[in-house]
């Protein structure tokens, strides 16, 4: 299985810090097909209401966010292992020459060097916050991401069911730590599921089969948390935006999930 990630929304590793300058989230799954039929896009099959997914037995608990123990877990989670500065000589003032992390995320995310740096040491250092926001959220979490499409204000996102409720939407956490304590990030719950990520990706599951044999020239489908929809990227030479509009209201009335259909103009190929 091929893990291609969508430009946007993008992770942090602490051993490279841009493994891919693409836009993922750390709870995504993505399924590749690279079958070699038709060089343009194939018919659909017939739809078969038996063939169509529908979630079901979703739950959809009542979860007020408390921001407050979220701070108070956060804080105890970084006092239990404290940060280290390892973060600021992997991001020193070398690492703003061309080639660098910092330089490859400023010029794909158009921010200055020193926005960069910063971006990339929250994400070093916020697995933590990250945690301490999940255990509040427990299973309503959809999908959590940075945003690093917006020039004016870097956070992480969590999707939610709609049955969260966070007064406020956002919080801004202020790092405690000696070495960090200049560093704040803020935090958003967007509360616009109807389902679970382990719901969402038991669907894109089930329906990958049937979408592979529907559209033999898919060559991804993933989760995309950002959109909170399943995206399915199909080959065609001949890109048509009405015949995208109609597979796209297909394959989500087939998966029981928004369905995000793009055209891709070559394949993916495989080492």
């Amino acid at each position: 299985m091929n893990k291609i990630v969508p430009k946007g929304i993008l992770v942090f590793s602490s051993a490279v810090f841009l493994a891919s300058c693409a836009n993922t989230a750390s709870l995504t799954k993505i399924s590749s097909h690279t079958a070699q039929i038709n060089p343009t896009l194939a018919s659909p099959a017939p739809v078969q209401q038996s063939a169509t997914i529908q979630a079901s037995n979703i739950q959809t608990p009542i979860i007020t966010v408390d921001w407050q123990k979220i701070e108070a877990t956060a804080d105890q989670l970084y006092e239990d292992e404290p940060l280290t500065t390892d973060i600021f000589f992997l991001l020193s003032e070398s690492e703003s020459t061309a080639g660098s992390a910092a330089d490859f995320y400023a010029k794909e995310f158009n921010v200055s060097i020193e926005e960069a740096q910063r971006r990339l040491i929250l994400q070093g250092i916020s697995a933590p916050l990250i945690e301490a926001v999940a255990r509040e959220l427990g299973e309503a979490i959809a999908g959590i991401y940075y945003d690093n499409n917006n020039p004016n204000e870097y956070s992480v996102n969590f999707i939610t069911l709609k049955t969260v409720q966070a007064e406020p939407l956002k919080y801004v956490y202020q790092f405690k730590h000696k070495d960090y304590q200049y560093y704040s990030f803020p935090i958003y719950i967007k509360p616009s599921s109807n389902a679970t990520q382990p719901q969402i990706l038991a669907l894109q599951e089930k329906a990958s089969p049937e979408i592979f044999r529907r559209y033999p020239d898919t060559q991804l489908i993933g989760y995309s948390p950002a959109s909170n929809t399943i995206n399915v990227s199909i080959y065609t030479k001949t890109p048509d935006e009405a015949e995208r509009k109609r597979i796209e209201a297909e394959l989500t009335e087939l998966v029981g999930h928004p369905v995000k259909v793009e055209f891709m103009s070559g394949r993916i190929t495989t080492m």
